[in-house]
């Protein structure tokens, strides 16, 4: 398997309280998102500072509960009364604003966690961002919520928001220069700049946010606990997510699944996808890193979508909340111009959409309302004839309304200005897609354009690639959303106990694992002589492999340890010493000549797996032989995965098109190959952290009907007893 890095170790302090349970009382996070009470600590009559915007924005917003503002030094702040400490309260508030950092925020977190608070917000920075001393000051603070039973969102974050009923414990500036409102949205975040980006972006496109939330150190709440808490509210239609390390990915998973239940899409934005944006990311954070394809394995086994930055999140956000969920992927575009129309068939077919092609009977019916220069076909080319027949929109959506097998649309308008009826374009398309589970994109580079088709509801972009690029991720979304739900729910199957020792298994070890969990294997046999291989040699039948067996040397091809073709016993008891004799000089542990029988033909494909420190198993399918860490044409799957799950992962690779047959060549028998990898995925899953990892390249995937073999399988186990002992 290609090795996957290892994720940095953050370590909580020996003697930290246990986290509390997720689903707990004392997580207390729906009392986060709507509080009776909220005191700030370190209030502020300036509502510039962060200790004063949350006071302002309560008042802006509405919120209706009690505002408690806390400073010794001031009667009155904003308008309300000023209390000189906590104990002064008239009442345990139920959500605390900590706006002062350093040893002195630390006193009053601790002071809330002792009166019972249920949830403190810290804004305040200069914990474990800023170094040794900061970050010790951050583990004593989570040690003292912990005992006190009080979350802590934070420190270092902007903070929690709800414009559904005014509790905004945030000093976003954003919310200054772009009043909130209330809406299907929801941002949660790590970082504060990037939800109020995201804040910004959606608001452009006229989407509203009902909760943003962020999160900073996520020295207790993570962004996926309010992610599990914000998926329960029914007037949320999609949230955007962004993180920087993922610590809790059981929560995030349950999440997923709940939002899915309730209809809800997740869009994710996971940075760090790059060696040095992960660099990055601990620097700014102290996020753990783990490979970036592990990351895209775990969102779509769990249907999140993945997007790269703020602006693409918003853009497939709004088709989220603005259009029907696809049944397809069959893609019409529609133009005035012919050049969109030519550009935007490109981008289908670089994307993987199909064009639909027309039936005899609507090619017929466009042709009668369309010019006849122009050619009634998919694209549809509306031509200059748009400008002068203000009949010609509408009927082409007359004709369109009567084909059953369109799921996405995307009309352009790269040029409608003076003399053009947008109006009753918007009206016409409005109607159109008014009851049809059509998902619909409008292009269109004037702005005023788009705003017609916007006020109507209708979700616009200002490039036809990127309509067609948010179209193509949605209706991926929604195939990988039905797929799940079909999933179907095999019974367990009995999985062998690996070795109760720790560390290398050698090859036959480790094949013999294999064979007895139920993996195919090459039929082989582990000789202690050259005499004992001669035997095995001639019970195998056929030309053999013969290899030198140890556990201390992984690569036997770079030691001279792999011998092809032995036919003859001569051949035989030469290699059988001579591998005995290189192990024994490199001062490694000889475990015995391994003979196996030798496959001709196939396709030489790669399986493994490994532990990962965050997600737990985590299963490679790729091409196979030497040169997998190089060319590294792999795909990654999450337990628990059906072989069609696998079938459709290898059907993603570079070397997809030979596992079809080439030239005269059968295709391979792709069936037996995803039954070994879902059946190491069960393996992985089921054998409690007791396999650090498997490696077994290559797999000979013969011809169609003839099955897959392992040919060779390294498994390494995790140090300590196994579970139960």
């Amino acid at each position: 398997m290609a090795p996957l890095p290892a994720a940095a170790a953050c370590h909580a302090p020996e003697d930290a309280p246990p986290p509390l349970p997720r689903n707990a009382p004392g997580s207390r996070l729906a009392g986060a998102l709507a509080p009776a009470s909220i005191a700030v600590l370190g209030a502020s009559d300036n509502p510039h500072k962060a200790g004063g915007r949350p006071i302002a924005f309560m008042r802006q917003y509405g919120f209706q509960g009690r505002v408690y503002p806390v400073n010794p030094a001031r009667a009155e702040v904003q308008g309300l009364r000023s209390y000189a400490s906590l104990a002064e309260l008239p009442e345990v508030p139920e959500l605390v604003i900590v706006a002062v950092g350093g040893a002195e925020g630390l006193r009053l977190v601790e002071q809330c966690a002792a009166a019972g608070v249920g949830t403190v917000v810290v804004v305040a920075s200069g914990y474990a961002e800023a170094g040794a001393e900061g970050e010790a000051l951050q583990a004593r603070m989570v040690a003292a919520c912990r005992a006190g039973g009080t979350r802590l969102v934070g420190p270092n974050c902007q903070g929690l928001a709800n414009f559904s009923n005014g509790s905004i414990a945030n000093f976003s500036t954003i919310f200054h220069e772009q009043p909130g409102r209330d809406g299907p949205l929801a941002i949660i975040g790590q970082s504060g700049a990037t939800t109020q980006a995201v804040y910004a972006l959606a608001q452009a496109r006229g989407i509203h946010a009902r909760y943003v939330h962020a999160t900073g150190n996520e020295a207790d709440v993570t962004a996926a606990e309010l992610l599990l808490e914000t998926v329960e509210d029914t007037e949320v239609r999609a949230v955007l997510l962004y993180v920087e390390a993922l610590s809790d990915p059981e929560t995030l998973a349950c999440a997923a699944a709940r939002a899915a239940e309730r209809g809800i899409a997740v869009i994710g934005v996971k940075s760090g996808r790059t060696a040095n944006g992960q660099r990055a990311a601990s620097s700014h954070t102290g996020a753990m890193a783990t490979e970036d394809r592990v990351i895209d394995a775990f969102f779509e086994r769990h249907n999140i979508i993945r997007a790269v930055d703020p602006y693409e999140a918003v853009s497939v956000a709004a088709l989220c909340i603005g259009t029907p969920l696809p049944q397809g992927n069959n893609l019409v575009v529609m133009s005035n111009s012919g050049a969109s129309c030519v550009m935007g068939a490109d981008t289908a077919d670089e994307l993987g959409m199909p064009l639909l092609p027309f039936g005899p009977d609507t090619a017929r019916q466009l042709a009668q309302v369309m010019p006849a220069f122009s050619s009634a076909s998919n694209p549809i080319d509306l031509t200059g004839a748009l400008l002068t027949d203000r009949a010609l929109f509408p009927g082409v959506l007359d004709v369109l309304s009567g084909v059953e097998d369109i799921h996405l649309l995307m009309v352009s308008f790269p040029v409608a200005g003076s003399g053009y009826d947008v109006e009753g374009y918007a009206d016409a398309l409005a109607r159109f897609a008014a009851g049809r589970r059509i998902a619909l994109a409008v292009s269109a580079y004037q702005e005023p354009v788009r705003e017609a088709f916007s006020r109507r509801g209708l979700v616009v972009f200002g490039r036809e690639r990127e309509a067609l690029q948010a179209l193509q991720t949605y209706a991926a979304h929604a195939e990988r959303r039905r797929r799940l739900a079909a999933r179907p729910v095999a019974a367990p199957q009995p999985v062998p106990g690996p070795p109760a020792i720790a560390g290398t298994l050698d090859e036959a070890q480790s094949l013999q694992y294999l064979r007895d969990a139920g993996l195919e294997t090459i039929p082989f046999a582990l000789c202690r002589d050259a005499g004992a291989a001669v035997e095995a040699a001639a019970r195998l039948g056929g030309p053999v492999v013969l290899k030198g067996c140890s556990p201390d040397i992984l690569h036997k091809s770079e030691h001279g340890l792999v011998a092809l073709g032995l036919e003859t016993p001569e051949q035989i008891r030469e290699a059988a010493s001579r591998h005995a004799e290189t192990i024994r000089t490199l001062g490694a542990r000889y475990s015995g000549a391994l003979v196996a029988r030798m496959l001709k033909g196939g396709r030489e494909l790669a399986l493994g797996a490994r532990l990962d420190p965050v997600f737990g198993p985590v299963v490679l399918v790729g091409d196979g032989g030497i040169y997998l860490e190089a060319l590294r044409d792999f795909r990654l799957l999450v337990p628990p995965f059906t072989e069609a799950d696998v079938a459709e992962a290898l059907a993603r690779l570079r070397i997809a098109p030979l596992l079809g047959g080439l030239r005269g060549e059968p295709p391979a028998d792709v069936a037996a190959f995803c039954r070994m990898a879902a059946r190491l995925g069960e393996v992985m899953s089921r054998a409690e952290g007791r396999i650090a990892s498997a490696d077994i390249n290559p797999v000979k995937v013969m011809a169609a009907g003839q099955g897959a073999y392992a040919l060779d399988a390294v498994i390494e186990l995790a140090a300590g007893e196994p579970p139960g002992r």
